[in-house]
């Protein structure tokens, strides 16, 4: 997969979770020949006057144009600020709709927002739900800042289940994982009824790796009727995995032709100790 030089985007809110949200898109971006700017946007609402100096507006913008003027010329970045406009229902409806207007390849968001970790970390944040949910393209939160080190890359989970949004899914981890430190796991977890199609699914996803350099690894886990709970606990008892990626829905949605945001999604992203990366 080619992402065709575009552009990674940053929804901040002048809280930590964004800022760290900002820090893990430079280090997508440090790699130039993949993305052609990092874009900064902010959407403001004049109406909350309460908010305190750091979540202000020209406070969040100053301190982005700061880290962005010490790290890249301006062609590599953007800073987009605007004001909530009328007739958009909030601010975070807006941000989806500057990402789509300015065809990014990916939106990077804080998985927790100005008010922290919530005391159950199962309970969603209104921008993380609001985006996961409605995103037009492909969204990474973040809930930890990984890095890359003098020897160790990113590793990253793809869950596959044999439909096509899962290999689209597959296709954005190889785009991502553009490193030779780079790694990808490439995960099947069957309910019962579905175990036997793990040797096509494994046929198919060696043939598809064929055309790629890149380390990765194939893993079918054992079949049961909770299968996600299989791939999480995978997931969180493993030291080594940062990014776990998944499509928004998946086979079940493919054969009843509808678009609704999965049960299976939706537990990965609350619970999966890893970072997002949702392919809508």
């Amino acid at each position: 997969m080619e992402l065709n030089k575009s552009n990674i985007m940053v929804a901040t809110d002048g809280s930590q979770a964004s800022k760290q949200a900002f820090f893990q898109a430079v280090e997508f971006f440090e790699y130039k020949n993949i993305f052609n700017q990092i874009i900064v946007t902010h959407v403001s609402n004049e109406s909350k006057t309460y908010l305190p100096f750091e979540f202000q507006s020209t406070t969040i913008y100053e301190d982005y144009k700061t880290e962005l003027l010490s790290r890249y010329p301006e062609a590599n970045y953007q800073l987009v600020f605007q004001e909530k406009a009328q007739g958009q229902e909030n601010v975070r409806n807006q941000i989806l709709s500057i990402a789509g207007d300015l065809n990014v390849s990916y939106l990077i968001v804080g998985f927790n927002g100005r008010k922290g970790v919530k005391q159950d970390v199962t309970i969603l944040g209104q921008t993380v739900r609001n985006s996961v949910y409605n995103s037009k393209v492909p969204l990474i939160a973040v809930k930890k800042l990984y890095k890359r080190d003098e020897t160790n890359g990113f590793k990253f989970v793809v869950c596959i289940d044999g439909s096509k949004k899962s290999y689209k899914s597959l296709e954005n981890a190889i785009a991502l994982s553009f490193d030779e430190r780079d790694s990808l796991l490439i995960c099947f977890a069957p309910t019962p009824d579905r175990e036997a199609f793990g040797t096509t699914i494994k046929t198919k996803v060696e043939e598809f790796m064929g055309k790629y350099q890149r380390k990765w690894q194939y893993k079918q886990l054992d079949a049961s009727y909770r299968a996600i709970e299989n791939v999480i606990e995978m997931i969180n008892n493993s030291d080594d995995l940062d990014f776990v990626v998944f499509g928004s829905n998946g086979y079940r949605a493919q054969l009843e032709n509808k678009t609704f945001f999965g049960s299976t999604a939706d537990e990965l992203l609350k619970k999966a100790k890893a970072n997002i990366i949702m392919v809508p």
